[in-house]
């Protein structure tokens, strides 16, 4: 979710002047000593199988209001306005507020998961999976979250996003744990490392 969010603030009008790199290199300067105490519920269970808590504006929502205060700044906000809480909350990120397809379908059709929609997967979905290397695992997610319930998948989620080495939930993109500075910082990074450096590495990542 990090990456998406340095590319959503690049993409602006005001800001195409921005260079990618220096705004990666002040974002992952951001340091958050504090863990997440975490007591769980749907909302943070995105309807498309993304996990919240590991998204960088909840981070900052919850325990980081550095972190959010430089996202805001960098898209001409406030961090009261771009805070959110998870994909089922009253108060969401602007993208997915305004952009997804997938939450107000699923709304439309009274079902709590892509995974039981009849057209699933869908091209919406799909392209939406495709375009960012935090979204690799969403037909996993989809999966597991039919066999075993949100429930247990988030806290199974929990321990694939936190470090190892000292239980710190970590964003997708943080090359190093936000906390102690381990490397990887949780076990997607480890299992993904590759595309999201092969993702950095195209000359027109968007």
């Amino acid at each position: 979710m990090l990456l998406f969010l340095i590319i959503f603030i690049v993409k602006q009008k005001k800001y195409k002047h921005v260079d990618h790199t220096e705004v990666i290199r002040k974002i992952l300067k951001i340091e958050a000593p504090f863990n997440l105490t975490m007591e769980y519920s749907k909302q943070h269970a995105a309807v498309c199988g993304l996990y919240c808590p590991a998204c960088s504006v909840f981070i900052g929502t919850q325990e980081d209001p550095q972190r959010l205060e430089f996202i805001a700044k960098q898209s001409n906000s406030i961090p009261e306005e771009i805070k959110c809480y998870g994909c089922r909350s009253e108060k969401r990120f602007i993208f997915c507020e305004q952009d997804c397809k997938m939450f107000p379908c699923a709304q439309e059709k009274g079902i709590d998961f892509c995974g039981e929609c009849e057209e699933y997967p869908c091209n919406d979905i799909k392209e939406f999976q495709a375009k960012m290397p935090h979204r690799l695992e969403l037909w996993e997610a989809q999966e597991r979250i039919k066999k075993v319930g949100y429930e247990e998948w988030l806290e199974e989620m929990e321990k694939h996003y936190s470090c190892p080495e000292c239980d710190t939930i970590n964003s997708t993109y943080d090359p190093r744990c936000r906390s102690c500075g381990h490397v990887p910082c949780n076990q997607y990074n480890a299992i993904h490392g590759k595309e999201i450096l092969d993702f950095f590495s195209k000359p027109n990542s968007k």
